[in-house]
């Protein structure tokens, strides 16, 4: 069986982790922190290309909520929300839910 690496902390992701889905292939990370510290620092590279900030990402969370983005920055807003945020932090309806 092919071990699943956290793309932060490479470390082996569990079975219960959020996976994105982008058009290179899949990105594994094992929690809520690890996403957001992930997609902030990629949100914020000042050399990242505008064909990959604007790249459409599909994320499945631990309990199989599928969620779509429009871009890393909105991707990192609803991360970002999801860790320090309350459960009305407007940055937590960014994307859209998929069924």
């Amino acid at each position: 069986m092919k071990k699943r690496i956290c793309s932060y902390d490479t470390t082996e992701v569990p079975a219960d982790s959020y996976t994105l889905t982008e058009e290179e292939g899949d990105i594994y990370l094992c929690n809520p922190r690890c996403l957001c510290l992930w997609a902030v620092q990629r949100a914020t590279r000042s050399n990242l290309v505008e064909v990959h900030r604007g790249r459409l990402l599909v994320m499945t969370t631990p309990e199989g909520e599928k969620r779509r983005f429009e871009g890393i920055v909105e991707l990192a807003q609803w991360a970002t929300a999801k860790v320090i945020g309350t459960a009305e932090n407007e940055w937590l309806r960014n994307g859209q839910v998929l069924t």
